[in-house]
């Protein structure tokens, strides 16, 4: 992804990322109820659409972050339905006595340890795969490069924050699970902006409990009794929620724009 359509990394970003979380938890639950595609025909329409995303995007040459903004919901969205698939159906097929089985359970809690690791590795790659000038121009925007590896770590993200978040709100509830990630989530944020040099490599260690934080947080809001809005509400208002942070973010950067003018 080009330069001009890379966002700047600041509190206003962290909060569409979280946002982004939680819709596309939502939206990526809702496409899979409701598109009855399936896992396969499911995600290669989301990547035949991510790839018009990415085409469109290397033929402009205006400054926007739209494309960005398009890419994280739609690898978002596909991330719940690939980690739904592993956690549930794939399980499921091994240990098919149900999800409560110590066999089931060992096996998601392996399945999130090699996607951390996942994660990491494709992390590294996007910090240390560039060169001087794309170091010293990314880190003016304190995100790593958006190429190849930066995509697969935040698809990896994404599936790690599914399944991680999914298991933490079945080991203490969706409520509690919600509550105690915002506070891990809020730690993560402190160390990214204590982080100074090493803000790169807190960087995806603050996606990846965002993602999980945003799985807990859009799967309680959505089937929550408390709540009680159901999940294509849930989605209507996480989906408002996240576009409003980035029009707050757009408004931000005019303001900027015509102060520096």
């Amino acid at each position: 992804m080009q330069l001009r359509h890379m966002p700047q990394v600041d509190a206003s970003y962290w909060a569409a990322i979280t946002l982004a979380s939680l819709f596309g938890t939502n939206l990526g639950d809702f496409y899979a109820h409701e598109s009855g595609l399936g896992i396969v025909p499911g995600l290669a329409i989301l990547t035949a659409v991510a790839a018009l995303v990415f085409l469109v995007e290397r033929r402009d040459e205006a400054p926007r972050e739209l494309y960005y903004w398009l890419a994280i919901i739609i690898i978002r969205t596909g991330a719940t339905n690939i980690a739904d698939f592993l956690a549930y159906d794939a399980v499921g097929q091994i240990a098919p006595e149900g999800g409560r089985s110590g066999l089931a359970d060992a096996l998601v809690l392996a399945l999130t340890a090699v996607l951390a690791i996942l994660l990491a590795l494709f992390g590294w790659l996007s910090i240390h795969r560039r060169d001087a000038s794309e170091s010293a121009a990314e880190e003016t925007r304190g995100m790593p490069a958006t190429g190849g590896a930066y995509w697969a770590a935040m698809l990896s993200a994404g599936v790690f924050g599914t399944v991680a978040g999914d298991v933490c709100s079945h080991a203490v509830g969706q409520g509690a699970a919600s509550l105690l990630l915002a506070v891990a989530l809020a730690g993560a944020l402190a160390a990214w902006s204590a982080g100074g040099v090493r803000h790169l490599m807190l960087y995806w260690l603050t996606v990846g409990v965002a993602r999980t934080t945003g799985t807990a947080m859009g799967d309680w809001l959505a089937e929550s009794s408390t709540a009680n809005i159901g999940l294509p509400l849930a989605t209507l208002i996480t989906g408002v929620a996240f576009v409003a942070v980035l029009v707050w973010r757009s408004r931000g950067s005019d303001r900027s724009s015509s102060l520096a003018g």
